[in-house]
């Protein structure tokens, strides 16, 4: 039982530190943070991550999509970085890379930490 208690512990202490980062990095005021582990990595979603004028400049035709896209996937990748001594340290894995995702439509991103085979 300690065992369980102890990992449910560091994934609330990951999703509040990926959390943080984020609000300290970009800003805006996402409340949650959902985390899946399978054998091959762990996943970090975060709902409401965008700020509604980035969500807008996505549906506009004209408008910097893919300067945003960039931006956007660096910062994940920055603030994703920040958290893979806490991520090995959950998982007992080592991580190989973090594969950063974002969907400007939803307002989500994604980080995927891919664990060394």
């Amino acid at each position: 039982m300690e065992q369980k208690t102890v990992k449910t512990g560091l994934a609330e202490e990951i999703k509040q530190a990926i959390l943080d980062a984020w609000q300290e990095g970009h800003g805006g005021t996402p409340k949650q943070v959902h985390l899946m582990q399978n054998d091959d990595g762990l996943a970090l979603l975060i709902p409401e991550a965008l700020y509604q004028a980035e969500i807008e400049l996505s549906r506009n035709p004209a408008g910097g999509t893919r300067v945003l896209t960039e931006y956007l996937r660096t910062l994940v990748s920055t603030v994703s970085g920040q958290l893979v001594p806490q991520i090995e340290k959950f998982s007992g894995q080592k991580v190989a890379e973090i594969v950063p995702l974002i969907d400007l439509r939803a307002g989500w991103i994604i980080s995927i930490f891919r664990y060394k085979n």
